[in-house]
């Protein structure tokens, strides 16, 4: 009776007992626990594991842990009621709470939305996490009650008897996002070195635009791989603005014209002829073209025949008129019709001529220095006239106009008269013919006062007295 007694005091509802298995059914099992009589532990109350049977438990003579929750003694019926329910809870709860260590990140269910931030439950174990450490952006933190959310350990503390669990969904978030960054960093260097392993100087690819700069244009490549399309290599011609070839989306054809430290740098205008060899491809020595003066440079000018082509044009060119001043005589910005003379294939380079669209009328002519010719008289000058002879102007000074002195011109000579002339200096290149009419009227007195001379000069008469007479 004293050791029943004894066993009686130990054994009550809510303690946790160790037995031994004497039988299993499907739906419970017997446990010896060192007692007057048997527990007894229904299939409920066996595991929280699903089962259809006590058989895929446990079997005769496992050891087993289980909580005594019922104690009934009768005359007719003993009754020992056990459970291992809260045996398993408590190991959980023990397993769980040994898991969760500072920097440990677990998942929590959040539970309850109080005044300093949430209360959430992992695993029966309440943790706390505070208002500000609920997310990186700012949220109603109610809105999460119900929710599973993953969380960092942050601090454990004992407080008041029992360990309270710190928790931030912050710091989680941070994590996982630096995380995701690295992972999509590390992929895209992935994807951009097979991509840059396949681009060499020199190909030629497609791309899109995918941004205007104000010196260039961004072009993406491929999946991750950009190049940059610099304003200078959009065309041969002045660009102002990139938007005056590219717009955003646009797909386009560029060459790679340089790689340099996973800087891929494109050309447009590596695919396009130059402006030269379109050139080339309209014209050839002997052609007439149009050309618009752009510049005037000290012994000529530059003509613009083509978009950004420009030829010179040198003085000797402009006209056979070495008297005329070709700076005089054009601006910048006048148009004149020339023709291509030469073209330099090796400097790219190219000459014009005006005059040669040009009759030049000195090319005929052919006379010598005592030569008699005719000639009109076209106008008068201070000091002299101006006669056209074999349809060249010639210069009549008034010096040559007779053997004595003339104060005006218009004394001797009339615009319109017809004169016979002698040359006196002629230069075709120069465009100088130089006249003399007194040298004519000279030569015909001397021709006649040696006729004279001969048919009536006496032995009493002197040369001198005989011309001044036939002077006279």
């Amino acid at each position: 009776m004293e050791q029943m007694n004894e066993l009686l005091q130990d054994v009550k509802v809510g303690k946790i007992v160790k037995g031994t298995v004497l039988k299993v059914t499907d739906t419970e099992v017997l446990v010896d626990i060192g007692y007057a009589f048997e527990g007894t532990i229904y299939k409920d109350h066996l595991t929280l594991q699903k089962i259809a049977a006590c058989k895929e438990f446990c079997k005769a003579g496992d050891e087993i842990e289980a909580k005594i929750t019922k104690i009934s003694h009768g005359d007719d019926k003993n009754i020992l009621m056990l459970s291992r329910i809260d045996v398993e809870r408590k190991a959980a709860s023990d397993h769980y709470r040994q898991e969760l260590e500072v920097d440990k990140t677990v998942e929590a269910r959040v539970k309850r939305d109080i005044e300093f931030g949430l209360l959430l439950d992992y695993h029966g174990i309440e943790l706390f996490l505070p208002a500000s450490l609920v997310d990186l952006q700012k949220i109603e933190q109610k809105t999460l009650v119900g929710q599973v959310v993953t969380v960092k350990v942050i601090d454990i503390r004992e407080e008041r008897g029992r360990t309270k669990f710190v928790v931030s969904r912050k710091q989680a978030q941070y994590e996982a996002q630096k995380t995701k960054d690295k992972e999509e960093r590390d992929a895209r260097r992935a994807i951009e070195k097979a991509e840059m392993a396949n681009f060499h100087v020199g190909d030629v690819v497609k791309g899109t635009v995918t941004k205007i700069l104000e010196f260039g244009a961004v072009v993406k490549l491929g999946q991750i791989s950009d190049g940059l399309l610099h304003i200078s290599e959009l065309s041969h011609y002045r660009v102002k603005s990139v938007e005056e070839v590219l717009h955003l989306n646009q797909e386009i054809e560029v060459q790679i014209i340089r790689i340099t430290d996973k800087k891929i740098s494109l050309s447009l205008k590596a695919l396009q002829k130059t402006p030269w060899e379109l050139f080339l491809e309209h014209h050839k020595v002997g052609d007439q073209v149009t050309g618009t003066v752009v510049k005037k440079l000290g012994d000529g000018m530059l003509l613009e025949v083509e978009k950004e082509v420009a030829g010179k044009l040198k003085d000797l060119d402009y006209t056979w008129d070495p008297k005329k001043n070709i700076a005089g005589n054009v601006l910048v910005g006048d148009q004149l019709v020339v023709q291509i003379v030469n073209i330099d294939l090796e400097r790219q380079q190219f000459s014009l001529s005006r005059k040669h669209l040009e009759y030049n009328p000195w090319s005929d002519i052919k006379l010598r220095t005592g030569e008699r010719v005719s000639g009109v008289v076209k106008s008068l000058q201070n000091n002299g006239a101006i006669v056209e002879v074999h349809g060249v102007e010639g210069y009549l000074p008034i010096s040559e106009l007779s053997d004595e002195r003339v104060e005006k011109v218009e004394s001797i000579v009339k615009v319109g008269d017809v004169l016979t002339l002698e040359v006196l200096e002629c230069y075709p290149r120069e465009w100088k013919l130089k006249l003399s009419l007194k040298r004519v009227a000279e030569k015909e007195a001397q021709k006649e006062y040696e006729t004279i001379k001969k048919d009536n000069v006496s032995a009493n008469q002197s040369l001198a007295d005989l011309f001044v007479k036939f002077k006279k």
